[in-house]
């Protein structure tokens, strides 16, 4: 029986921007590390076209600038980032030592939904 890509899909709403940027970094680790092949990173603000130094959008456009400088390079391929307007998509590299699957804990949301 042939399985489907193994995508795992983050929600960051709710989360301060540090906060949210700090578990978006760790669960891209994660998801390499138990051997998935994509990661969906949900900031939402899919309004927001131009970059923002406050209010909504903030963590969209810390996402971004991320991804832009190579900070999820170790596990993502740089060259298949896509930038939704809603999400981040991190196509994961290979990893052929996957490890049982294992998950840290979820931060507690600040912010209202």
């Amino acid at each position: 029986m042939a399985r489907g890509p193994r995508t795992l899909t983050v929600d960051l709403h709710g989360h301060d921007v540090l906060t949210a940027v700090d578990l978006a970094l760790r669960r891209v680790a994660e998801a390499h590390n138990n051997g998935y092949e994509s990661i969906e990173l949900v900031h939402g603000a899919a309004d927001v076209e131009e970059p923002v130094t406050e209010g909504r959008g903030r963590i969209k456009w810390e996402l971004r600038r991320a991804a832009r400088a190579g900070t999820f390079s170790r596990w993502a391929d740089a060259a298949r980032t896509w930038e939704k307007a809603g999400s981040l998509v991190l196509y994961l590299k290979p990893n052929p030592r996957a490890r049982p699957e294992s998950w840290s804990r979820e931060p507690p949301r600040r912010h209202r939904r």
